[in-house]
């Protein structure tokens, strides 16, 4: 009889066990072991930036930037083309100004230190000093700071516009340390092989010359025909004779194409292509000081900059293009 009596209390456990169960297979009291997700710190669109001006921090600058090491980098666009205005009107990737705006876009808050701050200098920003400055179409401008490594490591100080004080993950802060040098275009000769006719290439030291003609097949660019002084060769022959000439990079930034008049002369290059409808002859000169014969300075079409490349990179063009008169 008393048995009886606990029967309900003891159906009343039985279902709050099963219900407690099946509640821990649903993961009712489990806690979110999801990260949680940075938010963004800076909002914007990149096809709407006009302009970039960009301070570079002490650890990261550049030794090779003209008028020392602090010198500030601003980028411009014109016509939807990049040019940098300062430190002095060089050539630019555009890719690389995409990717670094892509960085920027991409970049998170880890943390907030200080939501109203009133002495920002604490944390090495002066607050008169942006280390980044972006400009819109609009005229509308975000001010960028970083400040000081936070005691612990992987993380910086950093602030946007009038906002919090947040920290920033060193990473991004490396990504986002951009050198003139990292803006430059560094290959200075190119074209699309596509669009090209001919080309010539005369040696200065012997006398040496020889050309490279391309025929298009519009409706089988796998049929054009490409001949090597007169005689036919492989759209792949000439691919990798052509690559060899455009994929020579410069390691240091350009010079002043004026500064080169008094050396010698070691070989020209001439490229005739074809661009909306009409035809094109870019000229590079090759130029190589007696004093330095490990390197050759090339100007570029329009004559005003130079270009450092390696002499044995130039002479390995010269080989390739031997090999086929062979």
């Amino acid at each position: 009889m008393q048995f009886r009596q606990w029967i309900p209390t003891i159906s009343m456990v039985i279902i709050l066990l099963v219900g407690g169960v099946y509640a821990y297979s649903q993961n009712f009291f489990q806690k979110d072991q999801t990260t949680p997700v940075e938010a963004q710190w800076i909002s914007f669109t990149p096809d709407t930036v006009q302009k970039i001006q960009i301070k570079p921090l002490p650890e990261h600058q550049e030794a090779t930037t003209p008028s020392g090491s602090s010198t500030p980098i601003v980028l411009e666009k014109n016509k939807d083309q990049w040019q940098m205005s300062l430190p002095a009107s060089y050539p630019t990737n555009s890719y690389m100004i995409a990717d670094w705006l892509t960085t920027l876009q991409a970049a998170t808050v880890h943390n907030i230190v200080e939501e109203a701050p009133t002495d920002v200098t604490k944390y090495g920003i002066d607050p008169q000093q942006p280390n980044m400055v972006l400009t819109t179409s609009t005229g509308q401008q975000d001010r960028l700071y970083i400040g000081s490594k936070l005691p612990t490591d992987g993380y910086y100080y950093a602030r946007l516009n009038e906002g919090a004080i947040i920290q920033l993950a060193q990473q991004t802060v490396t990504d986002l340390s951009a050198t003139v040098f990292g803006f430059v275009d560094t290959t200075p000769i190119g074209w699309n092989d596509k669009d090209m006719t001919a080309l010539s290439w005369t040696d200065s030291k012997d006398q040496s010359h020889w050309t490279v003609h391309h025929q298009a097949n519009l409706e089988d660019p796998s049929q054009d025909r490409w001949t090597f002084n007169g005689h036919s060769i492989t759209a792949e022959q000439a691919s990798n004779l052509t690559d060899s000439i455009k994929n020579i990079p410069t390691d240091q930034l350009p010079q002043p194409a004026s500064k080169q008049s008094s050396q010698s002369s070691v070989f020209t290059l001439k490229v005739t292509r074809t661009e909306q409808g009409h035809t094109v002859v870019d000229t590079y000169q090759g130029f190589q000081n007696a004093d330095d014969p490990t390197s050759i300075w090339v100007t570029d079409p329009t004559h005003m900059w130079a270009y450092r490349l390696p002499s044995e990179s130039i002479h390995q063009v010269i080989q390739s293009a031997q090999a086929l008169s062979k």
